[in-house]
């Protein structure tokens, strides 16, 4: 019988390299999505602790639980739909490069975009990250300040607690 005609490597790599960028392309533009509204969230959260507004930052706080466990599960997505196993795998920008055309240039400008997303929500989680530790060291000094000038009759102990372990015996002698 006559054999099938021989494929060359090439076409092989291409046809798998565009399904593969079929498969992970919805993945990206979720990421890219999930990138963008924890954007917009840590912003929001950093003018929350600027405006020292309490109210505002505890569901900023868990939207952001909710947004980076999604990044989390759509990273991972990505990372198996590119084949990433302990021995490594491929990147995102290598693909695009195996994917022919507009498709490849698609998922070329996708993937810078999406570094550029990260790399900004990284920044913002910093700064966030500062501002609140920022904060926490500030109502610690004012909370220390405030014990200071109270425990002079010693009301407060230096952990910021009413402390009642001696009393205050104090006099005046108005005899003359």
């Amino acid at each position: 019988g006559s054999a099938a005609p021989p494929t060359t490597s090439t076409s092989i790599d291409r046809l798998t390299a565009e399904e593969t960028a079929a498969r992970v392309e919805p993945v990206v533009l979720d990421l890219i999505d999930a990138h963008e509204t924890l954007i917009t969230a840590l912003e929001r959260h950093r003018d929350a602790i600027t405006a020292a507004d309490p109210h505002a930052i505890a569901p900023l706080i868990e939207e952001e639980r909710g947004l980076f466990a999604r990044l989390l599960d759509l990273d991972k997505r990505l990372r198996a739909g590119l084949g990433h196993t302990s021995a490594g795998g491929m990147r995102l920008s290598e693909l695009a490069e195996h994917v022919p055309g507009v498709d490849g240039e698609r998922l070329a400008d996708s993937a810078a975009y999406l570094r550029t997303l990260a790399t900004r929500a990284e920044i913002l989680r910093s700064s966030v990250r500062d501002a609140s530790a920022a904060m926490a060291a500030h109502l610690d000094g004012l909370m220390r300040q405030v014990a200071q000038r109270l425990s002079h009759a010693g009301t407060y102990g230096s952990a910021g607690q009413v402390e009642s372990k001696a009393a205050v015996v104090s006099g005046l002698d108005v005899s003359l």
